[in-house]
């Protein structure tokens, strides 16, 4: 018997998470670098003085795509692969600013 009081933990995956993986990155792509920005990422690497280049360009991308397959399948918690890359596209909308 579950305890009614304990909310029930998300379930990742290797599916739910390479899909809504794939959800981010997708929204990722189609807005680009240049016009999205995750709140106070790019602020922190500025204030660590981290240079501009590939470097922190890939480093970006993969904690935008760590950030969608947490709170995406967090929040949504996908059963289907529909589901999956909705939740990876719409945590994007909902978290990340644009520029």
């Amino acid at each position: 018997m579950t305890n009614p009081n304990v909310f029930q933990a998300p379930h990742f995956t290797f599916w739910t998470t390479a899909y809504t993986a794939i959800g981010a990155a997708v929204f990722w792509g189609r807005t680009g670098r240049s016009k999205l920005k995750v709140y106070y990422l790019s602020y922190l690497f500025d204030m660590l003085e981290f240079r501009d280049g590939i470097a922190r360009q890939i480093i970006e991308f993969a904690i935008f795509i760590a950030f969608g397959c947490l709170i995406g399948i967090g929040i949504a918690n996908p059963m289907t692969v529909a589901q999956a890359l909705t939740a990876g596209f719409a945590w994007t909308g909902f978290l990340a600013k644009r520029v």
